[in-house]
């Protein structure tokens, strides 16, 4: 990843000094371009460093009792400055992702279905069908 990160501040350098051969637009439009991809392309991979730092474990995985609803609980770890929190996100169809309960100073998940569509995890009762959700 630093590799790539390296040719991307490289591209970017090379785009600023291509501005010094600005002969036609064709040059203006070229150099514009490699900068903002390789901006973009460093945001990216900043991302992407960032969210390998926060530490999130799978604790557990629960499925409705049909099958309908399969909820992923994390324990989140964020560091020496942050709490644990436990994340609660539901699959969805083709790699959808919602996250239907986060929860504070937590270090475990309790979950238990009342019916195909509701579900309570650490006593918070969500109603699936409706789209419910729990931030603390």
């Amino acid at each position: 990843m630093y590799i790539v990160w390296i040719l991307t501040v490289a591209a970017f350098i090379l785009g600023v000094i291509g501005f010094g051969y600005n002969t036609n637009w064709l040059a203006r439009v070229r150099s514009w371009s490699t900068i903002i991809v390789s901006i973009l392309l460093s945001l990216v991979l900043f991302l992407g460093v960032l969210s390998v730092l926060i530490a999130e474990d799978l604790i557990k995985t629960s499925e409705s009792p049909k099958d309908k609803y399969t909820i992923n609980l994390y324990l989140v770890n964020g560091g020496a400055a942050s709490s644990l929190l436990v994340k609660g996100i539901l699959d969805g169809p083709l790699w959808c992702k919602k996250t239907i309960y986060n929860k504070n100073n937590m270090d475990h998940a309790d979950v238990e279905w009342i019916d195909n569509d509701t579900v309570s995890i650490n006593n918070r009762v969500l109603n699936l069908k409706k789209g419910e959700t729990f931030s603390d």
